[in-house]
């Protein structure tokens, strides 16, 4: 902001003093006066800043950035759910069937993260355990935890019963970021689509819910056009495959030639180890840096090589890391027929 609020205070007095012949008193009615006005203009000011900071994509945030982004066709990437399996347990066998209703809310030790069962589950008569599908309550990393953390059951139900979560839960991802939607705004005005050029099929294909990326061989010129699609991290599943192709045949030019295309998946094995910053567990950081290489690949788009420049970038940035070292690892170049997911992710820490 050009002028703080002391600057304006100061300014007004110097001017009053200019026209009065005379400083005013603090206690005076007109120095109350000059600070409230003072304050007001400070708080204009301020708000005329916020405007002009929202008026363009490049430093725009928030809902304002998301208007500017729908101005172009485009909306901000909604984060996933994570996901995994929780053990339901009796403390003895039952005579009779017990049920586990869909909708059951567990949680963590602290209750700050909820996880929801996806169907209906029954624990036979004389079991004692069932093996439960669930999902956390709200899209986030938060939500991807190790196992043995969620241990409370919210619901009725719970007397006689305990659960835990066997496996970790994985894949929940946070909202797509100011600065990567701020990139793509950027890009949209870098590459206008018309129905001669790669942008117009890729913004159709990403339009459709499910698909994340698309990326686009063949040639305009001769009509014939390959459209290969990707979700988050894997291959679209056969309803956002269906409703792409649907919408990509229908929008095609006349005398263009389209077929759409699921990627190869290419495995990246990854092994590195972290040093872990002062007042952090090891065990902790390397759950955090789990989840980063896991968001890292799902921000991925088709044809988008892994370079370890970037992947180094994400795990820095993870909380809790001092410092890492990759082991045998080198930049992984993927054609626009694949999409890149992580395969074997070892992490280890000389703090452990």
């Amino acid at each position: 902001m050009e002028y703080t609020y002391n600057q304006i205070l100061d300014r007004m007095n110097t001017r009053f003093e200019e026209l009065a012949g005379y400083q005013p008193d603090r206690v005076s009615d007109a120095s109350v006066k000059l600070k409230l006005l003072a304050g007001e203009l400070y708080s204009l000011c301020s708000e005329i800043d916020w405007i002009k900071q929202q008026m363009f994509p490049n430093t725009a945030t928030g809902e304002q950035l998301d208007l500017h982004a729908a101005q172009r066709g485009l909306s901000r990437i909604p984060g996933n759910k994570a996901s995994g399996y929780l053990v339901f347990r009796l403390d003895m066998p039952s005579d009779h069937d017990t049920i586990i209703p869909q909708g059951t809310v567990c949680s963590n030790a602290d209750g700050s993260l909820h996880y929801v069962t996806v169907n209906d589950e029954v624990i036979p008569r004389n079991n004692i355990y069932k093996l439960v599908e669930c999902e956390a309550e709200h899209s986030g990393e938060q939500y991807n935890v190790a196992s043995d953390e969620v241990k409370v059951i919210i619901t009725y139900f719970s007397v006689g019963m305990e659960i835990n979560n066997a496996s970790s839960f994985i894949g929940g991802t946070n909202d797509e970021t100011d600065e990567h939607l701020r990139n793509r705004i950027a890009e949209s005005y870098q590459n206008t689509p018309n129905g001669a050029n790669k942008e117009y099929y890729i913004n159709l294909a990403k339009s459709v819910d499910g698909i994340q990326s698309a990326a686009v061989t063949g040639s305009m010129t001769t009509g014939g056009i390959i459209v290969c699609v990707g979700g988050q991290g894997t291959v679209p599943d056969d309803e956002a495959y269906q409703n792409v192709r649907d919408l990509l045949n229908v929008s095609r030019p006349f005398g263009v030639s389209l077929s759409v295309t699921r990627p190869e998946l290419v495995s990246v094995d990854i092994t590195l180890s972290v040093t872990i910053k002062s007042g952090y567990y090891a065990n902790e950081v390397i759950a955090n840096v789990r989840r980063g290489i896991t968001a890292f690949f799902h921000a991925l788009s088709v044809g988008e090589s892994v370079r370890l420049a970037a992947l180094g970038k994400a795990i820095f940035e993870c909380d809790g890391v001092d410092n890492y070292t990759f082991s045998n690892m080198s930049d992984v170049t993927i054609t626009n027929s694949q999409l890149a997911k992580p395969g074997t992710v070892s992490v280890t820490s000389p703090n452990e």
